[in-house]
Formats: structure tokens, sequence, C-alpha cells
């Protein structure tokens, strides 16, 4: 596999996981109106990139650069 193929495996991989945690830390910061809206506005921005990473390796795929 191809370095930037990997890359965005790699990264797609760090988001999800980040994605998954954020509801964690969501509960964990209960009472803190500020740390629960700081980990839900990460979350949002997480799931926004992994959406463009999703694309972005569609898109290899479909051109049959994913390789």
């Amino acid at each position: 596999m191809k370095n930037h193929n990997h890359d965005l495996i790699q990264q797609l991989s760090e988001n999800a996981d980040s994605i998954w945690r954020y509801e964690e830390y969501i509960k964990n910061a209960e009472g803190c109106q500020y740390c629960t809206g700081l980990w839900a506005k990460l979350k949002e921005m997480d799931m926004e990139a992994e959406k463009m990473l999703l694309e972005e390796i569609k898109r290899h795929v479909t051109e049959n650069r994913f390789d």
C-alpha cells in the first residue's frame, strides 16, 4: 500500500477512535457545560473530518488508485 493511502486509513482510524471516546469524555464532564460543549464540538469536527477522509478513500478506490 502506498504511503498516502496508508495515511488516509490511519487517520480515519484515529478519528473513529476519537469519536468513540468523546461520548465518555462528555459523560465525565457532566456539570461543566464548557467542557461538555468542548467535547461535543470536537466530536462534531472529527465527524466532519471522518466524512472527508471516507470521500477521499472512496475516490481513490473508484479511480483505481488505492494500491
